[in-house]
């Protein structure tokens, strides 16, 4: 694909790097001359230097031609803006990073307008996942597939755990709910795991299924910590405002600390029902007048990733059951995963990742309409694609599941039909118009016939 990046910033430099990796052509364009040129050195990228949001920039550096614009300057309104203009040019799809809430709860009324294929909000994303690992207290990532339909659940396993040493096609008799573990991480390596797989101790499990149903397995399985009922939030910002939203809703008691004074009265007044404190994380002293010790989450949201750290650090010290920190620094995220932190927010990295899923869902489904998203966990080395199942897959449809011929290292994880979610068996088949969740080590699966082993 031919891509164009409006602003390149963190975001933008990451995406840009991860995307000429993929094989796209990738043009760049930056009002610093500095940053165009360090990047033009170091990437096989084309760079622009000006201003991404005027039609005499976007149409020389081709506009026209291209088949997306991300549009990621820090101005929401540039960024809107650069797709307006891009979508009159010509170019076919475009996104747009908008984070302020003012903005970000009316896109939806103007997205056709703009011509927007989506829009970015790193900071509403980032407290959707806090929030989503928040429900599941002993999980360190909660993903949604299938339009929420079905959740991926990433935790590990307890070494009392019941299911200690057990086989996964004993797992519906232990467990009396239908879930399927996609995935196992063990000692650093991945695997999509046969029925014959005995799980151990220690093992970082990839559990899917319907949202309830995974509930009820983590909670039998003893990975389920108690519910978290109070939180301790760093930070006054966007994503302690979305979190805090959230969590407010879900009747949970929620302080915030925020150092800035100013910062502190205003989000008093957005968020009547949070306690409010004029304070620095990074205080012990503070923390614990304010009942550290008695708070179920304690999450660093501030501006400084080194002051979450130490303050999340200090809080798991303390004994609080979930702790989180928001991490932008890619190589201090890598290195804080080795600390007793239970999970690390990247929203630089969940923003970059759905956009990644975009473009390469868009590219597989160019001559393919049937795939409907695609995901990559495990560090990447996992891949999960939604099929959307068509009559042509005449080969695999309406036949049982222990029939089907699939290659091998594939794994049919689900099957939506009717907006209920269906952990398969060997007696289930697929349906034209099921959503088909694949889980694959395999690379390059276009349609939904491709699992097969003699597909095309």
């Amino acid at each position: 694909m031919q891509i164009m990046i409006v602003g390149c910033g963190k975001m933008g430099t990451s995406l840009a790097v991860q995307l000429v990796a993929e094989g796209h052509r990738v043009t760049v364009i930056d009002r610093s001359e500095a940053v165009i040129e360090q990047i033009s050195n170091t990437q096989d990228v084309i760079g622009y230097v000006g201003n991404g949001a005027v039609f005499p920039v976007l149409e020389e550096a081709g506009a026209r031609e291209a088949d997306l614009l991300l549009a990621l300057t820090q101005s929401d309104e540039m960024n809107l803006l650069a797709c307006l203009i891009a979508h009159k040019i010509g170019t076919k799809h475009t996104i747009a990073r908008v984070r302020n809430p003012e903005y970000a709860g009316n896109m939806y009324r103007i997205s056709d307008d703009l011509g927007l294929s989506m829009t970015i909000n790193p900071d509403r994303q980032a407290a959707e996942e806090i929030a989503r690992v928040l429900r599941f207290p002993a999980a360190t990532h909660v993903e949604l597939f299938a339009g929420g339909h079905v959740e991926l659940v990433t935790s590990k396993l307890p070494e009392k755990s019941i299911l200690n040493g057990v086989p996964l096609y004993e797992l519906p008799q232990k467990l009396g709910v239908k879930v399927l573990i996609c995935a196992v991480e063990r000692n650093g390596e991945y695997t999509i795991p046969s029925g014959g797989f005995a799980l151990a101790g220690g093992d970082v499990l990839y559990v899917t299924g319907a949202p309830r149903e995974v509930a009820k397995a983590l909670r039998k399985a003893g990975v389920l910590a108690n519910p978290v009922r109070s939180v301790i939030i760093g930070g006054g910002g966007r994503i302690s405002y979305y979190l805090a939203q959230e969590l407010l809703k879900s009747n949970l008691s929620v302080k915030i600390v925020e150092r800035n004074k100013e910062n502190a009265h205003n989000i008093a007044e957005l968020l009547p029902g949070a306690v409010i404190l004029n304070g620095d994380i990074t205080d012990n002293e503070l923390l614990l007048e304010e009942g550290l010790d008695g708070v179920d989450a304690f999450i660093g949201l501030t501006g400084l990733d080194e002051g979450n750290v130490l303050s999340a650090l200090y809080a798991k010290h303390r004994n609080v059951s979930k702790v989180i920190a928001k991490v932008n620094n890619e190589s201090l995220e890598s290195l804080v995963k080795t600390t007793a932190l239970d999970s690390v927010i990247s929203p630089k990295r969940i923003a970059t990742n759905q956009i990644l899923r975009y473009v390469r869902a868009r590219e597989a489904s160019a001559d393919h309409g049937e795939i409907r998203g695609l995901y990559k966990i495990a560090d990447g080395s996992i891949e999960v694609l939604e099929f959307l199942a068509s009559p042509e897959n005449r080969n695999l449809l309406n036949i049982p599941l222990k029939d089907l011929k699939t290659k091998k290292h594939i794994l049919i994880a689900c099957i939506v039909r009717n907006g209920k979610a269906i952990i398969p068996g060997g007696a289930d088949s697929i349906q034209p118009g099921d959503v088909v969740l694949v889980v694959t080590e395999q690379r390059r699966l276009n349609d939904l016939g491709d699992i097969m082993e003699d597909a095309r």
